[in-house]
């Protein structure tokens, strides 16, 4: 039997000062006033989506009033279809979407930078976790994996270790005691070193020995880099070449818009269209939950642009609230499934229990107070 999968929104966060998906989109709204040359394009397409939402379905928005996930999701299928033609801009985005992508990666480097010492919330959070405890984030953040560097804790950032790998399957190398968190919208941290690959072996067609200048791969400076992921692996593995970079503060203070592009998927409502490089994180959860001992949804509203995260959720906690209920396997025993938000009013209450109506209620623990310690007790019971 496996131990705990817990599932981590946003609101995971917010106890440390980090914005709501609205507040970011706010912060946002108010930088890109003071934003100029090829970034201001980003006010350009705002305009457009406000013209096309008026044009298409009559609505008269305010640039405050836009939907950030719908807004993102036009920006999306604008890019992937390529409707720009060659004026296409990036493997990343069009300028807008890089825009965003950046914005966000300082916003939350800055809000990190502010924290002194992690809040000893979270380094409670980080000791009580054990090895083989099972964290889905749909955070773009740092947090978790500073408070268990904190406190000594090893952990990976990929699904599956393996011993040995051969063209067709692979070894699982299950002798390693660690936690696994897989960021399922990547990290402000991640940074894909596939383009940086292809200009040294295009200079190296050209006959040139240097390497192409790059802030992140190829700075000045040092900046801690390391793969997300370690031991044998697939050639042709995707998460080969992300990598994490240690110090994010300081290299979030370069001037990085258009020079390098933080590995994130922006919170669109079309999302799933990038999620190529981590489909890894996603196979098998469909049938994940019934062999675990414990399940845990922190902070995570399951928003309608999620819908793709709505189905993997309503399988992983269907089969954790039928397998094996109320059988004890090698001592342990499954508790109801702790569901944490903050909701202050009932209304509040109801709308988000609405949004996770499959659950079975007589199953589900609820601690609508926000994560607190209180809220850990609950999760670690």
């Amino acid at each position: 039997m496996k131990y705990r999968v817990i599932i981590l929104g946003a609101g995971f966060s917010k106890p440390a000062g980090l914005p709501l998906a609205y507040e970011l989109w706010d912060i946002i709204l108010k930088r890109a006033k003071h934003l100029w040359g090829r970034a201001d394009k980003l006010n350009d397409d705002i305009e457009s989506y406000i013209a096309f939402r008026r044009d298409c379905d009559g609505i008269e928005l305010t640039r405050e009033g836009i939907d950030f996930e719908e807004f993102l999701g036009f920006l999306d299928i604008e890019h992937y279809l390529g409707l720009r033609g060659s004026d296409t801009w990036s493997n990343d985005g069009n300028e807008g979407q890089v825009v965003i992508k950046t914005l966000i990666g300082e916003i939350l480097s800055s809000y990190m930078s502010q924290l002194d010492s992690i809040p000893e919330l979270y380094l409670e959070f980080a000791r009580r976790l054990q090895p083989q405890d099972y964290i889905l984030t749909f955070n773009y953040d740092v947090l978790l994996e500073r408070a268990l560097d904190a406190v000594g804790k090893k952990y990976r950032l990929f699904p599956t270790r393996y011993s040995s790998v051969s063209r067709f399957s692979g070894t699982v190398d299950n002798n390693n005691e660690e936690v696994t968190i897989l960021k399922m919208h990547g990290s402000i941290d991640w940074f894909d070193k596939s383009r940086f690959i292809d200009n040294i072996k295009f200079r190296e067609k050209e006959g040139l020995s240097t390497l192409p200048s790059d802030p992140v791969f190829n700075g000045v400076e040092d900046w801690g880099i390391t793969q997300i992921v370690d031991g044998p692996r697939h050639k042709g593995d995707p998460l080969l070449n992300i990598h994490k970079v240690s110090r994010i503060e300081d290299l979030y203070k370069q001037n990085l818009m258009f020079m390098a592009t933080p590995w994130i998927l922006t919170p669109s409502t079309n999302k799933i269209l990038y999620a190529s490089t981590v489909e890894e994180f996603w196979r098998g959860l469909g049938r994940a939950g019934g062999s675990n001992f414990g399940m845990s949804i922190i902070g995570y509203s399951l928003p309608d642009h999620d819908s793709y995260a709505r189905q993997t959720m309503y399988s992983l906690s269907s089969n954790y609230q039928t397998a094996y209920w109320d059988k004890e396997i090698s001592g342990m025993k499954k508790h109801p499934l702790v569901l944490v938000d903050y909701k202050s009013t009932k209304r509040g209450i109801n709308e988000f229990l609405n949004n996770y109506r499959f659950l079975d209620k007589q199953k589900t623990e609820l601690h609508m107070d926000g994560f607190n310690i209180t809220a850990i007790e609950k999760i670690f019971k």
